[in-house]
């Protein structure tokens, strides 16, 4: 969720218990021959690109994109808008930067970070790997252990499930103790620049055993009750144990796995879901052998940017959703990884463009037409033809994505106003930014 972002939508198939019923979503890796592989293929994609042969200016843009250019540089000068954007649009099949403003200015990016996690969780994962919640044999032999594996997605449906597993394992005539097993991450604690006032309502303790949409200040609790809660209504008696740790080498009772890195990107980026975003963070810490801490999980994002090319210059990721006041990003850095991500290696990260997971203007997730995003003059001629990262912070407002231009040519930009206006609604101020968006589309 984009904090306290009007933009924000209600987890989608949440039932009115809380649950997804059912749950319906569809390694350590050898990372830098992964890298290695994609560089090869980025130049082979590069070599492979041929622009149709539209007329060009002195600057190299074609007819159309010199109007956009115009278009931009007055439209983007507003006192809806403020003095503080830095923006760029890029051509995804060249790289060429067809308009710019403070392109390489560094920024508080909101939720347009997690554009970033996006990209390092899809590169340091397979898209398919499954995060798995276990019980274990426990201490004593009334015990057994549950095991937090860090999904992001774990519903009531699934811990119901699990303790349905649990009970068909143990006599159910013996009182049961069930411990814990937290240690996938460490102990919670608060994010760097993490305002006080968006804990917990809109970011939660980061923890590897937690409900999905569960925004309060005892995840953990609250998920080993509603496990309990679920042996209990099945006629054990079920009560709460003590913190452990599982041996590494000790094998699973029984486990469940209905979620995988593709479903927790495709709900982070359509709901701008921070807790998704932060558990993520850690697991491409824990990808590329950094530790899941808040500097480890940091280190390893600008890492693995750095590996996949991007200049991280000036950059902060002290988070993975972009709630930090220490974040900093610029658009031409998110212009390059949208290129990327879009262009060079679609494939790999297909589940960004392809599935819905990147809200489309006026359609759907934090920019569906209910949050009056493209939905007026005169952007709302744009309505179905951008597809974007939204972002709100109290005093930002950003927009990153892809759309066409005029010519049909593939087009990724990026949008980052800072201060916003505090005498503007900012709403307005989104508004006018979803206004720069369609004029790269050229029906503005």
């Amino acid at each position: 969720m984009d904090a306290r972002d009007p933009n924000c939508a209600i987890p989608f198939a949440v039932s009115h218990d809380g649950s997804m019923a059912p749950d319906v979503f569809p390694h350590k890796s050898r990372q830098k021959g992964i890298v290695l592989g994609w560089v090869s293929a980025m130049v082979l994609a590069l070599l492979a690109m041929n622009s149709p042969a539209f007329a060009q200016d002195s600057t190299g843009n074609t007819h159309a994109e010199s109007k956009m250019n115009s278009r931009l540089a007055k439209r983007a000068i507003s006192k809806v808008i403020g003095s503080d954007i830095s923006y760029v649009v890029m051509d995804a099949a060249t790289s060429r930067i067809v308009s710019s403003r403070n392109a390489d200015k560094a920024m508080l990016p909101a939720s347009n970070m997690k554009i970033v996690t996006a990209t390092n969780a899809l590169s340091t994962m397979s898209p398919t790997k499954v995060f798995t919640t276990s019980i274990f044999s426990g201490p004593t032999p009334n015990s057994v252990v549950l095991q937090g594996g860090g999904d992001p997605l774990l519903t009531k449906f699934t811990l119901k499930t699990l303790a349905s597993q649990t009970a068909a394992l143990i006599d159910p005539t013996e009182p049961l103790i069930v411990d814990t097993d937290v240690n996938l991450f460490p102990k919670a604690t608060d994010g760097p620049g993490w305002t006080k006032g968006y804990i917990p309502s809109v970011i939660s303790p980061v923890t590897s055993l937690a409900l999905y949409g569960d925004y309060t200040h005892t995840p953990i609790e609250n998920a080993v009750t509603q496990f309990i809660d679920d042996m209990n209504a099945l006629g054990i008696h079920a009560s709460r144990g003590l913190e452990v740790d599982v041996s590494a080498q000790a094998q699973p009772l029984t486990s469940v796995s209905p979620h995988t890195v593709t479903d927790a990107v495709h709900v982070m980026l359509l709901d701008s879901e921070n807790n998704i975003a932060e558990n993520l963070f850690r697991h491409v810490a824990l990808a590329t052998q950094h530790p899941p801490t808040w500097q480890g999980s940091s280190d390893a994002a600008i890492a693995n940017l750095n590996l996949l090319g991007v200049d991280t210059a000036g950059l902060r990721l002290a988070d993975g959703s972009g709630v930090s006041r220490e974040d900093r990003l610029n658009a031409l850095s998110l212009a390059v990884i949208l290129r990327l991500t879009s262009t060079i290696d679609a494939a790999r990260f297909a589940v960004m463009f392809d599935s819905g997971s990147l809200p489309t203007a006026g359609v759907d997730g934090t920019l569906k037409a209910k949050f009056h995003r493209f939905t007026s003059r005169p952007s709302s001629c744009a309505r179905g033809e951008i597809r974007a990262k939204t972002g709100t912070l109290h005093d930002t407002i950003t927009l990153s994505g892809t759309t066409h231009d005029a010519d049909g040519q593939l087009k990724v930009f990026s949008f980052l106003v800072n201060d916003q206006p505090a005498n503007v609604i900012p709403l307005r101020t989104r508004q006018a930014i979803d206004g720069l968006a369609a004029t790269i589309t050229g029906c503005w």
